[in-house]
């Protein structure tokens, strides 16, 4: 049989990924004052003098107020339902971020040309499963960065609400510093905690959910934005502020400085959803109507209207004691949200916000996902089901070797049940649920906390993605159709050593056969999904909104009427270089 065969495309991006890597040294943000095109970059990314800078700029936005001003706006009720309980959760904090950043912008020369770094969450996920780290902390680069979770633990009034966690004053790393926190605007000096409660992620696992099918799922799949803002909201979104915890798990959530990097992860995902689904300049007329541009939906408890393509943003802000105020009238940061568009219909695509625009830098992740593992529906991609493994170099390190064989084991798996599935959506479907099943039978699958559902007010139904996705393998609302499922999984991420994963494309159906029988005696065992009906916990389910019955209307099309959708119903089949790449 032939090897697999490595496309020239494929070379190409690997190369720009290589060079991606090697090329951090250089600083991308100008000090000058002398800013070029704005684009967020992976944390990951930034050299030691950016981080340093970024340090800088948190540490000024906290001392001088301005930060305690923008959580106050976070926290203001209306506003955080509007924001966190319907469809423009997504729209909301693009807008919120941008105010953020420019604020951050306006902290000094040095700071002019800063951009809110993303969170490669989908990358360290891939490493845990890898076994190249041991838990939420270790494996994030990011969080480790940002000081960590080591402090006293802490009860602390912010803005007016009880934040538990461990307190943590970022000193422990060289690019963190959060001395100079204050719980609200009205504090200063020695009467401000100066430090940020946070959870123990140093005990935590890695929260499931963050695998490569998922990526693709959110993406190449055509069912409209309702579905798509749903999946994103219950599913990355909430798991990383459930396993946070502290600030974050609370409503004064963007106390925590990673809270800016979480969204702009959100917001890379939604950008390049309307890439993929659309690929192209909408009229005002398109971004108004389109069913993939916006729609509406909101939690069955929300009791304001919920926001539509036209409406203006609930966002206010609201100090404890002092006087609520819409957020463009503030005297202090109004000058960062006035200039702004109000209506929702005007943030649907990053890259056309006409003086506001901006772009992502893709991570190694995000650059495989567009060049090799997705079809698009906008665009000319090669088919998913042409399974090509990429080779990793052993040199490289241990993000590249496990973003590397998470990528495989999905080609694997994804060109497996193409064959015993019938769509494309089936396949991914697939995918999702045995990554699911792989972490629940390795590390046990996580669900939301008491405290995350009690500050967040969510119903005793709601739960993780993976949860309700080994609750429906459990009572047979969900089959498995790769039977041998955990030896592909073995394979790519204990039996494959580094020198054949460099030679990866190479390795025939025959190859890999011969490997997993040679090592099959030296492989971890897993035990077998679960199967009691009587389990505690069994048999509640919340939004998995995977794949509804009938797919919506070609992208960008005009609705035909405003949609209101409750958010959360169920359905009954699922659900660089110097120059990188940008999206």
């Amino acid at each position: 049989m032939a090897p697999r065969q490595i496309k020239p495309q494929l070379l190409t991006l690997l190369v720009s990924i290589s060079l991606v890597v090697t090329c951090t040294s250089a600083n991308v943000w100008p000090t000058n004052g002398v800013c070029g095109a704005r684009v967020r970059y992976s944390w990951d990314a930034l050299a030691v003098d950016d981080k340093k800078l970024y340090r800088d700029a948190i540490a000024t936005a906290m001392s001088t107020g301005y930060h305690a001003l923008f959580v106050e706006v976070h926290s203001d009720k209306a506003s955080f339902k509007e924001a966190h309980n319907t469809c423009g959760m997504m729209f909301w904090h693009r807008r919120y971020l941008l105010a953020y950043e420019e604020m951050l912008r306006s902290l000094g020369t040095r700071f002019a040309c800063i951009t809110i770094p993303y969170w490669d969450y989908f990358a360290e996920y891939a490493k845990f499963l890898a076994n190249a780290c041991s838990g939420f902390e270790d494996c994030s680069t990011f969080l480790k960065d940002m000081g960590g979770s080591s402090g006293p633990a802490s009860s602390l009034l912010i803005n007016g609400y009880t934040v538990n966690g461990n307190c943590v004053d970022g000193l422990s790393s060289p690019y963190a510093n959060f001395t100079s926190f204050c719980e609200k605007s009205t504090m200063s000096g020695s009467s401000c905690s100066g430090c940020i409660p946070r959870g123990s992620w140093s005990t935590m696992n890695y929260p499931s959910g963050f695998c490569y099918s998922s990526l693709a799922k959110y993406l190449s799949l055509q069912f409209g934005f309702a579905w798509f803002s749903q999946n994103i909201h219950y599913g990355v979104h909430q798991s990383i502020h459930n396993m946070a915890m502290g600030a974050m798990a609370s409503y004064p959530t963007s106390a925590d400085p990673i809270f800016y990097s979480h969204h702009a992860t959100v917001d890379l995902i939604h950008q390049l959803y309307f890439n993929c689904q659309i690929g192209r300049k909408l009229s005002d007329y398109e971004k108004k109507t389109g069913d993939y541009a916006f729609e509406t939906c909101a939690q069955s408890d929300y009791t304001a209207t919920p926001p539509t393509s036209m409406s203006t943003f609930t966002m206010y802000w609201g100090g404890t004691g002092q006087t609520r105020i819409p957020v463009e009238s503030h005297p202090r940061i109004g000058r960062f949200f006035a200039y702004q568009p109000k209506e929702y219909w005007r943030y649907v695509s990053a890259s056309d916000m006409g003086n506001i625009s901006y772009t992502y830098a893709a991570d190694d992740m995000f650059s495989l996902l567009q060049g090799e593992g997705l079809t698009c529906p906008k665009s000319n991609s090669r088919r998913l089901y042409e399974v090509n493994y990429v080779d990793v170099p052993v040199t490289a390190d241990r993000k590249r070797k496990a973003v590397g064989r998470s990528f495989n084991l999905f080609q694997d798996i994804y060109g497996y049940a193409r064959t015993t599935t019938t769509s494309h959506a089936d396949a991914i479907d697939q995918g999702e649920t045995l990554d699911c099943l792989w972490y629940d039978q390795n590390y046990g699958v996580d669900d939301f906390t008491p405290q995350f559902r009690s500050n967040w007010n969510l119903p005793s139904t709601a739960h993780t993605f993976c949860y309700n996705r080994v609750q429906d393998i459990r009572y047979g609302r969900r089959q498995v159709r790769v039977p041998d499922w955990r030896t592909k999984y073995r394979f790519h991420y204990f039996t494959m050593t580094d020198a054949q994963l460099a030679t990866a494309s190479d390795i025939t159906t025959t190859d890999e056969q011969a490997l997993i029988i040679a090592n099959d005696s030296s492989t971890p065992t897993t035990s077998s999904v679960p199967s009691d009906p009587d389990a505690s916990g069994a048999g509640t389910i919340s939004p998995d909104t995977s794949i509804p019955d009938t797919p919506t209307p070609d992208p960008a099309s005009p609705s035909s009427s405003p949609d209101t959708t409750t958010m959360g119903a169920t359905t009954e089949t699922p659900d660089t270089t110097t120059n990188p790449p940008t999206v």
